[in-house]
């Protein structure tokens, strides 16, 4: 780590050359301002150095090279030829059936080939993996990364990376992992630098101070600023020394001539250029345009590889492709821009294509709104596609951006709603419901929709207000917005929506206790909600909930089966957030259940894939069920610091349910024997959201046990004749059972049996299903117990 010009990259060629002899494989990438939003960009280039392509094969000849280093690396090539050569966009052999994964799938099984084959080869022959620029790196490469940081521990393979101060590293930092801070030189070490590069050259010991102290100890300026006075000592006329070191590469690329404007033009390119594409926007004779180059590469401000018209070349650092381009008149910088997006989509249609970032990057610092708007717009799209979340918010948001500087118009503003949309998916699934950033999109796109009467888009919005509201615990603001949305839905008329607005109606009234109503709704909804479920991102859980609401009727059985329903949508849809939210409600109702090993399993699952994907709220969520399942399952301990971890780690704007996640965690202090702060906490749950009335009551019985633990008969009494009171209201039988079980011991242990006998028997009695279950089970036994 350390400031731009102060050694990170010259230390990583020392490196390389100290172990050069040794047996190993290196390979290295860098990031670059260009390329942030491209996913796995830096990837890309590992690939081509790893596979190490001349650079005149064919497509095919690659595609099979690939194919063989694949199965040399013990993967299996029927599912990892196909998901590299996408990639790399190599055709694909025709032995290889097409994936049936979506397109979240693909990108998490891409991931993990990848990280296969670089752990693969390093157990064949060590293996440097060296990724420069990391503040740059597209978040894609970065989650690769991580997930070999996190799997290479006992791997021959080095990691080895280069970042400025501001880079923050997104994985947790090991013992098997070291961070270097470069810090300036001093002044001996930077007359060492100096005299490094005069070398033979006679340089008068006044101008070597001069430089140590203009330089302060940045090795890139001493290195620089000692060759532009080298470059300038048998010149007659005297010039002022660069104060700094950006002056110092401007008067470097100034004494080349007309090399420099070659150097400008490469550098609206990229920190990487092709021969081919330079020349196309150069618009230079062949002869002029090599001799630049040459020029630049003795001067040691580009690097060369290959031979033209097949060469690459690189800046020499970051700093000096800054000072080339910002040397240009802004004009001319767009000018430029307009030429290279032009000749790319033009000539250079497979980069067009597979990186719409880089055109709309282009188009934007040209100033052409329109086509970069397009551009931005098609990068976010095929980013969301792979699941690349955080390249596609930022490309939305660009988007956003440069239509805000069109002129309003019913055309502007639907394009605007659509983009909207968009974004509103990925907040969605990084951000949640909730969180400001959603609620302020979902705002300003229900504007848009009441705004010219759409009213499908209006029915999306309100929706998305809804599941905000909704995720806050405002279960009144919930409820009226789930009416308001189904007076829309029925004008607006198609299945999906009625489908969407129901589902809002049941989830809004299972949440406050209303039990029948929910069920009532779920009824009403049920020939809808298969449409509802594909509406294009939108997550809908409905299954799960109405499973949750069919538990709490006393219907196990009906519960287990709507859950199943669940998981096949899920599967359907293919979606990991889907998917992750599924396991998450499985894992509660298993814990309603009380079978706690299931519902661990469900709970684990859910935060890896929550993990993996980067949703922090249902990963937390899920570790709450966790935490409740382990106080269960004699990890009392943990189980307390998994819930109050989780619930700490909440947003402040996400309390719903927080009743039952509060009375869960009492239920772990008290087995954990902390029966005070057990105690403390179950009043914090009855307090926290009193609109979740099923859930407040649960909370009472909990609090009812807790006093007859610690000999407060009449009080535990009180509250679960009350928890049973509520239970009847709400219709939760299930409920009504538990705390019915809970008295009647009290009953029997203070000699009332046959009181407890006939209050049981009564509630028992009642059902009609789920006599597996654990809490039937337990009336059962007492029941028999009473009437022995």
């Amino acid at each position: 780590m350390g400031e731009p010009g102060i050694g990170k990259s010259r230390l990583v060629d020392e490196f390389r050359a100290r172990i050069r002899d040794d047996p190993h494989v290196w390979v290295e990438c860098a990031g670059e301002q260009l390329f942030q939003a491209t996913p796995f960009h830096a990837v890309t280039q590992i690939l081509d150095q790893g596979l190490g392509w001349r650079g005149d094969e064919s497509p095919e000849e690659r595609a099979t090279q690939l194919e063989l280093r694949l199965l040399r690396a013990g993967l299996k090539v029927g599912e990892a030829v196909p998901l590299v050569a996408e990639m790399l966009r190599l055709p694909i052999p025709d032995k290889y059936p097409p994936l049936m994964f979506a397109p979240e799938q693909k990108r998490k099984r891409l991931l993990a080939n990848l990280a296969g084959w670089v752990l693969n080869v390093s157990r064949l022959q060590p293996m440097v993996m060296v990724m420069e620029d990391l503040h740059w790196v597209d978040p894609s490469t970065l989650e690769l990364t991580q997930m070999l940081v996190e799997q290479a521990a006992t791997a021959p393979l080095m990691l080895l990376g280069t970042g400025r101060h501001e880079f923050r590293a997104p994985w947790p930092m090991r013992a098997h992992h070291t961070q270097i801070t470069l810090n300036r030189l001093n002044e001996r070490h930077t007359r060492e630098v100096v005299t490094g590069v005069v070398a033979h050259a006679a340089l008068a010991q006044e101008l070597i101070d001069t430089v140590v102290k203009r330089t302060d100890g940045v090795p890139l300026f001493a290195e620089e600023l000692t060759r532009l006075i080298l470059e300038g000592a048998s010149r007659p006329q005297v010039r002022p020394i660069p104060a700094t070191l950006h002056d110092s590469l401007t008067a470097r690329l100034d004494r080349l001539g007309p090399a420099k404007e070659v150097a400008q033009v490469a550098a609206v390119i990229g920190r990487e250029f092709s021969y081919e594409l330079l020349k196309a926007v150069a618009g230079m004779g062949e002869a002029e345009l090599q001799s630049a180059l040459d020029k630049l590469a003795d001067a040691e401000l580009i690097y060369v590889r290959g031979i033209a018209p097949e060469a690459t070349y690189q800046f020499k650092h970051a700093l000096i492709q800054d000072a080339a381009y910002e040397a240009l008149l802004k004009s001319r910088r767009r000018e430029l821009h307009r030429r290279v997006a032009q000749t790319i989509t033009q000539g250079f249609a497979a980069v067009a294509e597979g990186q719409p970032e880089v055109i709309a990057r282009h188009w934007t610092d040209a100033g052409q709104t329109e086509p970069a708007l397009a551009a931005w717009t098609k990068a976010g799209d095929i980013s969301f596609e792979r699941r690349a979340f955080k390249e596609a918010e930022d490309a939305y948001r660009r988007a956003l951006e440069i239509l805000e500087l069109q002129q309003e118009s019913p055309q502007r503003d639907q394009r605007e709603l659509g983009l909207l949309s968009s974004l509103l998916q990925v907040l969605q699934f990084t951000k949640g419901w909730n969180a400001p950033e959603s609620a302020a999109v979902a705002d300003n796109a229900r504007a848009l929709a009441e705004k010219h009467n759409n009213l499908p888009q209006l029915v999306l919005q309100v929706f998305r207000r809804w599941a905000g509201v909704v995720s806050s615990g405002d279960l009144r603001a919930a409820i009226a917005l789930a009416n308001q949305l189904l007076i829309l839905a029925k004008r607006e008329g198609s299945p999906a929506k009625l489908g969407l607005a129901y589902v809002a109606q049941v989830n809004a009234r299972y949440f406050s206790g209303d039990l029948l109503g929910a069920e009532e709704n779920f009824a009403l909804g049920a020939p809808f909600f298969d449409a509802a479920q594909k509406e294009p991102g939108l997550s809908v859980m409905v299954y799960g909930f109405a499973s949750h609401n069919a538990w709490m009727l006393g219907l196990a059985d009906t519960a287990r089966e709507r859950l199943e329903k669940e998981f096949v949508a899920a599967d359907e849809l293919a979606s990991p957030f889907q998917l992750a939210f599924t396991q998450f409600v499985a894992a509660m109702l298993r814990l309603q259940l009380k079978q706690p090993e299931a519902a661990k399993r469900f709970a684990d699952d859910s935060i890896s894939l929550s993990a993996q994907h980067k949703f922090p709220i249902i990963g937390d969520l899920s570790r709450m069920v966790l935490g409740r399942a382990c106080a269960s399952l004699g990890s009392e301990a943990d189980g307390v610091r998994l819930i109050r971890d989780a619930i700490a780690a909440l947003p402040e704007t996400d309390r719903n349910e927080m009743t039952t996640f509060l009375s869960w965690l009492a239920e772990a202090e008290a087995l954990n024997g902390a029966l005070g702060d057990a105690l403390v906490t179950i009043e914090h749950a009855l307090e926290a959201n009193p609109m979740e009335n099923a859930a407040a009551g649960d909370a009472l019985r909990i609090r009812g046990e807790l006093r007859i633990k610690i000999d407060q008969t009449r009080g535990a009494e009180a509250d679960l004749r009350e928890a049973i009171a509520r239970a009847q209201k709400a219709r939760a039988k299930a409920l009504e059972l538990r705390a019915a079980t809970s008295l009647a011991r009290l009953l029997r242990d203070i000699g009332r049996c046959d009181e407890a006998l006939a209050m049981l028997a009564e509630i028992y009695n009642w059902f009609t299903e789920g006599f597996d279950t654990a809490d039937l089970k337990d009336a059962k036994a007492l029941l028999d117990e009473l009437s022995a």
